[in-house]
């Protein structure tokens, strides 16, 4: 049998592990819910180190491209920053692919795609 002592100390227990529980809910999913700030000048430095990575994957003497298939994913990155497009469209404008082998082609299709998107883009 459980005394009125006992029931009372039970109480406390649960009210002491309820209450916190779902203060710590609560404050999860107001903090779930709140919009994530974005620091102002973190997309600008990912897309400078997008655009130092292009300029690393070709090479100067040559003017070719190293690696096909990375340069053309990380020109299809530019389009994840249309507000620079303008530089970005100047940076592709820039880029003259000559050859003719597959990646050449991947490459070049990949070029007037995202020069294409981002000049729509800028009409939008």
């Amino acid at each position: 049998m459980v005394t009125p002592f006992e029931w009372g100390i039970l109480g406390i227990v649960a009210l002491g592990f309820v209450v916190p529980a779902w203060l710590v809910a609560f404050s999860y999913v107001k903090r779930a819910r709140q919009p994530e700030a974005v620091e102002p000048n973190k997309r600008y430095f990912a897309y400078a180190e997008l655009l130092k990575s292009l300029h690393a994957q070709m090479d100067p003497k040559s003017r070719t491209v190293r690696n096909g298939p990375l340069f053309a994913a990380t020109v299809r990155e530019l389009s994840n920053y249309p507000e620079y497009r303008t530089l970005s469209v100047l940076f592709l404008e820039e880029i003259t692919i000559t050859g003719s082998k597959k990646f050449d082609n991947v490459v070049r299709a990949e070029l007037k795609a995202v020069e294409a998107g981002l000049l729509e883009a800028s009409d939008a």
